[in-house]
């Protein structure tokens, strides 16, 4: 396993470098080495976009067994809010590795934080996950509020990633977030919902 010295190397350039390639090529068995690095990287106020790429190595490698320590960093006093965002999107990809899991999802939507909402609804996304109706419209109910929709234009928005992922969703439900949508003359939104209409995911918005 030839990252393992990268990773353990403390140096954030060399630790954010294997990072990176681990999930490039989603090379699996550097869970335990992923984590070693997070608890040294998570504390470096600086290395944010190395604590970003551990995180997403572990949802894209499958490092279920981190969830209990994922939701614990999540709950600590973080100076960047992209990562809260990366620890939701970390966590609720990861708990729906095999079965169907949103309840961290609502935690992250009630929790009136902005990043966590961001990163919960990406991963329904980018999991590829059918929402059910009634999820659906409780998502929804959420996504949609005004504090959400002022930043509409921002591919980070979670709003966006609900849409996107809507090609997936039942008929109704796809219907009822492109009327909605069609009120927003944003360009991003404009391009996603051309790509919903056809069926497909026009890949606009994947963190990884």
């Amino acid at each position: 396993m030839p990252l393992i010295e990268e990773l353990t190397s403390k140096r954030s350039p060399l630790v954010k470098k294997a990072a990176k390639k681990i999930l490039k090529d989603r090379l699996k068995g550097y869970g335990p080495y992923l984590h070693s690095a997070l608890e040294t990287e998570i504390e470096k106020n600086r290395a944010w976009e190395t604590q970003m790429y551990l995180l997403y190595a572990m949802a894209a490698t499958d490092c279920a067994e981190e969830i209990p320590y994922l939701k614990s960093l999540i709950l600590r006093d973080i100076p960047t809010p992209v990562i809260y965002r990366s620890l939701a999107l970390a966590i609720v990809y990861l708990e729906n590795s095999k079965i169907e899991n949103l309840s961290f999802v609502y935690e992250s939507l009630e929790s009136n934080s902005f990043s966590k909402a961001a990163g919960a609804c990406a991963a329904i996304y980018m999991k590829k996950l059918v929402l059910k109706d009634d999820d659906f419209n409780r998502i929804m109910s959420y996504v949609t509020q005004p504090k959400y929709l002022e930043h509409i234009g921002k591919v980070t928005n979670p709003f966006l990633f609900i849409l996107a992922a809507s090609y997936l969703f039942s008929e109704s439900s796809r219907e009822k977030i492109l009327i909605f949508s069609e009120q927003f003359d944003v360009q991003i939104v404009r391009d996603i919902i051309s790509d919903v209409k056809k069926g497909k995911d026009g890949k606009r918005i994947n963190f990884f």
